[in-house]
């Protein structure tokens, strides 16, 4: 059930967090065509669900969820978390992050400053805990995460001086890279609130969560900018992303080990390096798995080798077939035999209940 947001006696202390989880994610079609990209997995688990384990453990103690597409989708996947620690509003239209944020203003509006998250960034403890900890220490107005990003035209660039935000640079081929783009990791002042009812439009036709900020650096208010290397930061635009995502945190997480769920059949003779295999999986006698994610109930034939392949949940890989940089949406197959080699730039995509055809 997703209602209105309840008033609850909490602390001055306490955190409260609000994220945005309310898109469809249209750049990741296929993949979106039956849940929102924010239940996407990265390393076998949703990324909305790592998003709300790392905010608990930085000690948030409420979160309002901003949902939008398939919203009961996003509802059932975090049931486990219970509703008296997140809330859930929804945004009516997809009009933009500074329109998802007045969404929730009901819930932030009382708050002296509180984080805002985007739903389909990865995120770390350590730098958001210094995030925090930068904001309140110093006494400034709020903060920005930015991460170091060698394709900084694909973002917006934060324009800083003396640790300060400046402004912000959306997408702009003129950026040198590398440089340090908006991470979607923020802790904002209240004031946030009133000045996102009074922005215009952007240029795409959307109410801007980062115009708001802008307008508010503007107006005298101090947002710090933490810088990060942001080797744990992925934005999940696409499948390329999302596929490195999971590629790069299999490896940082798990080294040379797997986590295998139980339920599991993993057959003799066969290798799972730097892997995750869920519940229910088969894989067959001889295969060899790395750096990659099986999802629940997939299945791999005997001989077949797959390597920074995302295989997600139902999905089907005949006997001796050979995958390397691809993404197997729910319910889909390969045939036996098939050697498929994506770029992982743009990895080979199969579309949700399809078999691939050579």
């Amino acid at each position: 059930m997703i209602g209105v947001l309840s008033g609850r006696s909490v602390s001055p202390d306490d955190l409260r967090a609000v994220v945005l989880a309310a898109g469809m994610g249209s750049r990741m079609n296929p993949l979106t065509s039956e849940r929102p990209k924010h239940l996407l997995p990265v390393a076998g688990e949703p990324v909305l669900k790592r998003t709300v384990r790392t905010l608990f453990g930085v000690g948030v103690e409420e979160v309002v969820m901003v949902v939008g597409y398939l919203a009961e989708k996003v509802v059932a996947a975090l049931s486990e978390f219970g509703s008296d620690r997140i809330k859930f509003v929804r945004q009516e239209a997809p009009l933009g992050t500074a329109h998802a944020l007045l969404s929730a203003g009901e819930f932030v509006s009382s708050e002296r400053q509180f984080l805002l998250v985007y739903g389909d960034v990865t995120l770390k403890p350590e730098p958001v805990e210094r995030l925090i900890e930068t904001v309140r220490l110093k006494s400034f107005d709020g903060g920005v995460l930015g991460v170091l990003r060698p394709d900084p035209w694909k973002f917006g660039t934060l324009l800083v001086k003396d640790g300060l935000l400046q402004g912000i640079l959306e997408k702009s081929r003129e950026v040198r890279p590398p440089a340090i783009v908006n991470a979607g990791i923020y802790v904002l002042p209240r004031e946030v609130v009133d000045v996102s009812r009074k922005i215009g439009l952007s240029p795409r036709g959307e109410y801007e969560l980062t115009d708001a900020l802008v307008d508010l650096v503007r107006t005298g208010k101090r947002i710090a900018v933490l810088e990060d290397p942001g080797d744990w930061w992925f934005d999940l635009g696409g499948p390329s992303e999302l596929l490195r995502a999971n590629v790069e945190t299999l490896a940082r997480e798990l080294g040379s080990n797997s986590s295998i769920r139980s339920g599991a059949i993993i057959n003799r003779g066969v290798s799972v390096l730097s892997s995750f295999v869920g519940e229910g999986a088969f894989v067959g006698e001889g295969s060899f798995i790395e750096l990659s994610v099986l999802m629940g109930s997939t299945s791999v034939g005997r001989g077949s080798k797959l390597q920074k392949t995302l295989v997600l949940e139902g999905a089907k890989v005949g006997r001796g077939a050979r995958l390397v940089n691809c993404i197997l949406g729910p319910e889909s197959s390969v045939p036996s035999g098939v050697e498929l080699t994506g770029d992982p730039g743009e990895p080979v995509v199969i579309p949700p209940h399809s078999t691939y055809r050579p």
